[in-house]
């Protein structure tokens, strides 16, 4: 089952709306950042995504400045409610 399938089963068992990245089947193109689903207290559950991960999967199409820039402006700055995804930046494990 997909990840877009798992979250949609999850928003089927409660009321919550939660809002994915794109619209129709753009969505696809952002499921390999989907990190799962975060749950916050006193707060409804939303999506979570791969900061670095959203960014790359918008530089298939332009450059990486560019994709930052379109990320920064029209993803971060876009709050749609209380269903908008969060953007987690990874911390890799450091090896020595």
């Amino acid at each position: 089952m997909s990840k877009i399938d798992q979250i949609g089963e999850f928003a089927d068992h409660g009321d919550e709306e939660l809002l994915l990245l794109g619209e129709g089947d753009e969505r696809e193109r952002f499921e390999p950042a989907i990190l799962g689903i975060a749950h916050r207290f006193g707060m409804q559950p939303i999506v979570a995504y791969d900061y670095r991960k959203v960014i790359e999967i918008f530089a298939e199409d332009m450059s990486h400045e560019e994709a930052q820039e379109y990320f920064d402006f029209n993803v971060i700055g876009a709050w749609v409610g209380e269903g908008t995804p969060i953007f987690i930046e990874v911390i890799e494990d450091e090896i020595n």
